[in-house]
């Protein structure tokens, strides 16, 4: 079978593979129908990825298929199925994993980052990483069904509620389904950005308040939004260390600051203590893909206008040239593997 393999910093290709089979009773196997190319992916093909620096990796992670087969004690699934991918696989015994975080796991394995992923036309994994689709989700919109639990986790760990104010630092993809998910939950969304042509996408998704820190101190502006009282949730989609210490200083007290990007940054702890501020970080995501599917309906539409650009399979590498060059029109690009099928 055919699967797209990436050998190093500017070495990759499509290459032939053999086909994988069950590894064990629990195991699936399903033909990949559709997949995103997410920022991690670009990172491998760049030699920027920690995890991957000199090792062959065919990535992908967030992909969804068809059931072709099934372990003998896989049940709830069955040939034909429709299903989306979890990517993350956790042992189960460890502290973090005994305690309802295996996201953090100190030996987690993520499928298309330090193991093997999705960009290849059958891919077998244990059930418990696959969940089922419904037949309205197309494909297309399914392979952005991982980044919308991304934005689902940051929620949950920044205690996200109806009418809290939460301003988001950056408007690429997760950024964008930050701020769909926050507002579908009912909260006010103000999004930062410096590319017109995602502040451009950030208005079509309907969000409030869309500043440009080259036009308007955000800062300022997010304390007139909120009267005074400042955002109540700041999150950095965006990897601008400068923007926790401006987090901490416009944060409403009581406030949460979630540094999604992962870069490394200061904080005033005399901030913090006076307004007790939550700094808390949020990693993957924890039991979302069943809640996110459920709710999708009310993101399709939005995930829909995320899609800017489509790729055959066959054409991968000149998927991943298009993305390199992160044009500031650009939102989601997503591999199908069988266009034909709808």
């Amino acid at each position: 079978m055919k699967a797209f393999m990436i050998e190093g910093k500017d070495r990759s290709g499509v290459i032939d593979i053999p086909e994988p089979a069950l590894t064990d009773e629990h195991s699936v196997k399903v033909q990949v129908e559709s997949c995103g190319i997410c920022g991690t992916d670009l990172k491998i093909m760049e030699g920027k990825h920690t995890q991957s620096i000199g090792q062959k990796r065919i990535p992908g992670h967030e992909f969804a298929g068809v059931v072709v087969a099934v372990g003998a004690a896989v049940e709830g699934l069955t040939p034909g199925d429709r299903v989306v991918h979890e990517p993350i696989a956790y042992c189960g015994r460890c502290y973090a994993c005994r305690n309802g975080q295996g996201n953090v796991c100190g030996s987690l394995q993520v499928t298309g980052c330090n193991r093997s992923g999705g960009m290849e036309e059958l891919f077998v994994a244990p059930q418990r990483q696959w969940h089922r689709l419904p037949d309205w989700i197309t494909w297309d919109q399914a392979a952005l069904i991982e980044p919308y639990t991304i934005a689902a986790q940051v929620c949950a760990r920044a205690d996200a509620r109806p009418g809290d104010v939460m301003l988001i630092h950056g408007a690429g993809p997760i950024g964008l389904m930050l701020a769909d998910t926050a507002m579908h939950m009912g909260l006010t969304v103000m999004v930062s950005e410096v590319s017109e042509g995602r502040l451009a996408l950030a208005r079509a998704l309907g969000v409030p308040h869309v500043l440009n820190p080259r036009e308007e101190n955000v800062g300022e502006a997010a304390l007139r939004i909120t009267k005074g009282e400042g955002p109540n949730i700041v999150c950095d989609c965006a990897g601008l260390p400068q923007m926790a210490e401006e987090a901490f200083r416009i944060l409403s007290p009581a406030g949460r600051f979630v540094p999604v990007a992962g870069v490394p940054f200061t904080c005033d702890g005399y901030l913090a203590m006076r307004k007790q501020l939550t700094v808390v970080a949020s990693r993957l995501q924890m039991h979302q893909f069943v809640p996110v599917i459920a709710r999708f309906g009310l993101y399709q539409q939005n995930a829909q206008r995320m899609i800017t650009d489509i790729f055959d399979f066959h054409d991968v590498q000149e998927a991943f040239a298009y993305a390199c060059q992160r044009k500031p029109t650009t939102g989601k690009i997503v591999l199908r593997f069988h266009a034909a099928r709808g």
